[in-house]
C-alpha cells in the first residue's frame, strides 16, 4: 500500500467512526427488530416486476436494477426511507415507498435479505484501494455492520451509476463522498469490478 493510500485510508476511518449513530442506522443504533418475511413475500411482489427479474434494467440511464437478495435488510430499510422522503431521487422508487409503514418497510426487507446467503472472506484479495472500503463493505464486499450495504455480487453498471451520483452530489455521505473523490477512474472501476465478481447478492424470485 502507497503512503498515500495508507493516510487516507486512516483519515476515512476516523471520520467514519467519529459519526454519532442515528435511529436510521437500523438494529445497530438501537432500532426495532427484525420484520415478518412472510408477510413480506406478500408486499414484496409488487417490488419483483423490476427486482425479481434477472438482467432487468432501467431504461435511462441504462444500467442493471440492483440484486437486492441476501442485502442486509436494516439497509434496505433506510434506502426506502431516503426514496420516500426524497433523499434518494427516483420518481418510481418514491412512488413505491412513500405510503409504506415502518412494519411494511421491515418487512419487506426482512423477506428480501433472507433470498441469498451473504458470507464474508477475509482470504479475499481486493485491490489496493479496497482499504477505503474495508471499514465499511468488508473484505469482499460484505458489510461489517447492517447499517451498510453488501456489494459482493451486485452489478457493475448499478455500483457505477451510483458512484456517478455521490461525484455529482445526487446523493450524499460523509465517508462516502470523501474517498470516492481520492480514487483515479480506473481505480474506481477496478473496485467495481472486484466486487461484481464476488459471490454473494442474488436475484430475489417469487
Amino acid at each position: 500500500m502507497t503512503k498515500k493510500l495508507r493516510m487516507a485510508a486512516l483519515l476515512l476511518s476516523a471520520a467514519l467512526f467519529s459519526q454519532p449513530a442515528t435511529a436510521e442506522d437500523g438494529a445497530d443504533a438501537g432500532a426495532p427488530g427484525a420484520g415478518d418475511p412472510e408477510r413480506g413475500r406478500v408486499l414484496a411482489d409488487s417490488c419483483l416486476g423490476c427486482h425479481g427479474i434477472e438482467g432487468n434494467m432501467t431504461t435511462y440511464p441504462p444500467y442493471h436494477v440492483p440484486r437486492l437478495g441476501g442485502q442486509n435488510a436494516n439497509y434496505i430499510v433506510k434506502a426506502l426511507k431516503g426514496y420516500a422522503s426524497d433523499d434518494r431521487a427516483h420518481e418510481g422508487m418514491h412512488a413505491q415507498a412513500a405510503d409504506l409503514s415502518e412494519q411494511n418497510l421491515r418487512d419487506i426487507a426482512a423477506w428480501f435479505s433472507g433470498q441469498a446467503t451473504v458470507e464474508a472472506n477475509a482470504d479475499a484479495t481486493p485491490p489496493e484501494s479496497g482499504i477505503y472500503c474495508m471499514s465499511c463493505h468488508g473484505v469482499n464486499g460484505v458489510s461489517i455492520t447492517t447499517e451498510f450495504p453488501h456489494l459482493a455480487g451486485q452489478h457493475a453498471d448499478y455500483m457505477h451509476e451510483t458512484i456517478r451520483q455521490y461525484l455529482e452530489g445526487e446523493r450524499s455521505d460523509i465517508s462516502m463522498n470523501a474517498f470516492l473523490n481520492l480514487l483515479t477512474d480506473e481505480q474506481l472501476d477496478e473496485l467495481v469490478q472486484y466486487y461484481a465478481s464476488q459471490p454473494g447478492l442474488a436475484t430475489a424470485k417469487r
